[in-house]
């Protein structure tokens, strides 16, 4: 998939850039539901069925809690996953036990986005060190279902562009954002690092439609061919197939789950 850079959409990104909404918040933009973790469920799934009612979403994000409450967030997903025939994306914002991560992939996600600070500093600096704990968390997940979410400023453009090619050699997709205050003075450097994202997304032939929505917004890339009415049709039928075929690989490997449990007594 080839995506463009429109300048106007850059230069509306740099006086309004685009910010990921707490675990307390409901809020839909485009064709994203931004669901906070932290939502009681019951009210949370009546506005959600009321809003998709109205207008068919493309992506469902959740933003999950910090620390212990985390695990209170798992019932939400559960329920989402159960009511909703959408892609369910989430994003947390501290590092977690492998254990917890393979929690996550079974209560419903569909992919699991990691801001690449979130793993800066444990272990020292070390691109390594850092790659190797993106990698572990990448395991528990289907390939190019983990993402890893990087800022214009995060740190310098080439190591910036260095990060964006340590994650896709490891499966991971890399996706590039404004910084929260953009001053005129990184726009080259910003037009720069995100052709340089999407040539990079097309020579490792990342599936990015999942993630369309969620770039429109974060981004100025869009795609310049719609493809007309029967393409999106076939389209929107290939992503409902790949999706249910996610849903089932996640069902037996529950099914595993459980009966290593029964195995071991538990």
């Amino acid at each position: 998939m080839t995506l463009a850079i429109n300048p106007h959409r850059l230069q509306a990104l740099m006086e309004k850039p685009f910010s990921v909404h707490s675990s307390n918040e409901l809020r839909r933009q485009g064709t994203v539901f931004f669901i906070g973790g932290s939502l009681p469920v019951l009210e949370t799934l009546e506005t959600m069925y009321e809003s998709c009612c109205q207008e068919s979403s493309g992506l469902f994000h959740v933003t999950f809690a910090d620390g212990e409450e985390i695990k209170g967030n798992l019932e939400l997903v559960r329920q989402i996953k159960k009511n909703f025939s959408v892609r369910l994306m989430g994003r947390i914002s501290h590092t977690l036990p492998d254990m917890f991560f393979e929690q996550l992939y079974l209560a419903g996600l569909d992919i699991l986005d990691i801001p690449y600070k979130v793993f800066a500093g444990i272990k020292g600096s070390s691109v390594e060190d850092r790659m190797r704990d993106m990698v572990r968390a990448c395991a528990i997940f289907p390939r190019w279902a983990l993402t890893s979410s990087l800022q214009v400023n995060e740190m310098e453009a080439p190591a910036l562009r260095n990060a964006i090619d340590n994650l896709l050699t490891n499966g991971i997709i890399p996706l590039l954002s404004m910084p929260d205050q953009a001053g005129a003075e990184i726009r080259d450097d910003a037009l720069a690092l995100f052709a340089y994202i999407a040539d990079a997304w097309q020579r490792y032939e990342v599936p990015l439609k999942p993630l369309l929505p969620l770039i429109q917004l974060t981004t100025p890339l869009e795609s310049g061919n719609s493809g007309g009415f029967l393409r999106s049709a076939i389209d929107m039928f290939h992503d409902r197939r790949m999706l249910a075929t996610s849903d089932l690989r996640r069902h037996l490997r529950t099914k595993e789950a459980e009966a290593s449990f029964e195995s071991s007594g538990l």
